[in-house]
């Protein structure tokens, strides 16, 4: 294509070999800082993340392809954009697919540091257990693999463990703003430790309960369940002890095996699901996504976890301490649609409420027949201004709702 220069009249061409790959150079080191700092600033980042490091390179890429290109060396910056651009693109591929609620992602995390050991390390009897001593400003575990609780309680205090999941271990918050943080501080006169560990269901409670509370010396064990036993609503294969699909997917939940390089690609190779097959000490469990959602409630689930709450009663009975239940709050404002935002993979998002409402209810039914005390409290009391998510807190959140449990913990503990 021929212009003329103003100046003088004269004519020159644009060398459109070289500019269209210095474009492209250009709009990818666009994209990679976009994502550099969609993982530095959004929340929840880690320092030094994948996202931020895998934005960063892009961003080099970028330029540099640019530079070669208007340097001559067109088919090294082509190359450069042909594999930076296709590995951009599959990770931005598999993150629509994974929030439709169809893929994995593998685009790189944002929620880990490249720094850092592992959050989760493994554990024969429970997959998956916090790592003694992390820290990573954000989440901090003790020495005995329990998320640190900021304020000091009372050394001579009565000692009451906190149990359950993600909402009990409490995902949304950083450290000294989780509500076992503000129970604690509420409750001074008593020594808390929260044993809550993402994932974790009433099956890994049980063995919590045998096992891992007489070495605290517990008083007082607390149970804020229900979320994860539901989830294993309609799996055609349920297992007595959820040990074929819900165990099954700690060791992935939990990112113990898996891989989190600053690749799309990679991340696809290290941890697709042929892969694992093939080379991992457990297999991934099934892919029920693709399933059609059951309706109503599961009654051989049901039956499960009433069985499973009894069991967990007796243990502590034999052991001489307190049991305590707390009924499952979620945020129903963000559950009304017909998809599935993935951690219930039979289970309609609009159907998350009923399912719960019903477990809640069973909750407090085996309660009362076993003589415990249940703290009332329902998942009306709060609303989507309370929650990060679908379920676990804010500060707000987490603050209203240790304020509403801990009169009730306090006579139900034996606290003064």
């Amino acid at each position: 294509m021929l212009q003329k220069s103003p100046a003088n009249n004269t004519e020159y061409s644009y060398d459109f070999s070289r500019i269209l790959p210095a474009m492209g150079g250009g709009l990818l080191a666009l994209a990679g800082m976009a994502l550099a700092a969609w993982g530095a600033f959004s929340p929840r980042s880690a320092p030094f993340n994948p996202l931020e490091v895998y934005g960063a390179l892009l961003t080099a890429a970028g330029l540099m392809a640019a530079a070669l290109s208007m340097s001559g060396l067109r088919r090294t910056a082509l190359a450069i954009l042909i594999l930076a651009g296709a590995d951009l693109a599959f990770g931005l591929g598999t993150q629509v697919l994974s929030l439709a609620g169809y893929r994995n992602s593998f685009l790189p995390m944002k929620t880990v540091s490249l720094r850092d050991t592992k959050r989760f390390t493994y554990h024969p009897l429970l997959q998956g257990v916090p790592t003694p001593g992390f820290d990573n400003g954000f989440f901090i575990h003790d020495g005995k693999g329990h998320r640190k609780i900021m304020p000091q309680g009372d050394p001579q205090g009565k000692r009451i463990a906190l149990i359950g999941g993600s909402s009990t271990y409490d995902l949304g918050n950083p450290a000294g703003k989780t509500w076992p943080d503000d129970l604690q501080r509420i409750i001074p006169q008593a020594n808390l430790i929260n044993f809550g560990v993402p994932g974790y269901s009433t099956s890994e409670h049980i063995i919590q309960t045998a096992y891992y509370l007489a070495p605290e010396r517990v008083d007082c064990a607390v149970y804020y369940i229900g979320w994860n036993d539901i989830r294993n609503s309609f799996i055609p294969t349920l297992d007595p002890a959820y040990a074929d699909f819900h165990l099954l997917g700690h060791v992935d939940f939990m990112r113990i095996r898996s891989v989190t390089g600053v690749s799309s690609i990679v991340n696809f190779l290290a941890n697709a699901r042929m892969v694992r097959k093939l080379t991992s000490y457990a297999p991934p469990p099934a892919d029920y996504r693709g399933w059609k959602p059951g309706k109503g409630i599961d009654k051989r689930l049901e039956a499960i976890y009433r069985r499973n709450l009894r069991t967990i009663k007796a243990i502590n009975n034999q052991q001489g301490r307190k049991t305590v239940f707390i009924p499952q709050i979620m945020n129903y404002a963000r559950l009304t649609g017909a998809g599935r935002y993935g951690w219930f993979p039979l289970v309609r998002d609009r159907d998350i409420p009923a399912i719960n409402d019903h477990f809640n209810a069973v909750l407090k039914q085996e309660a009362a027949r076993m003589g415990a005390p249940f703290i009332g409290i329902s998942p009306r009391d709060f609303n989507d201004g309370d929650f990060v998510d679908v379920g676990h807190f804010n500060a707000r959140g987490a603050e209203k709702f240790a304020r509403h449990i801990a009169p009730a913990i306090r006579k139900a503990c034996g606290l003064r």
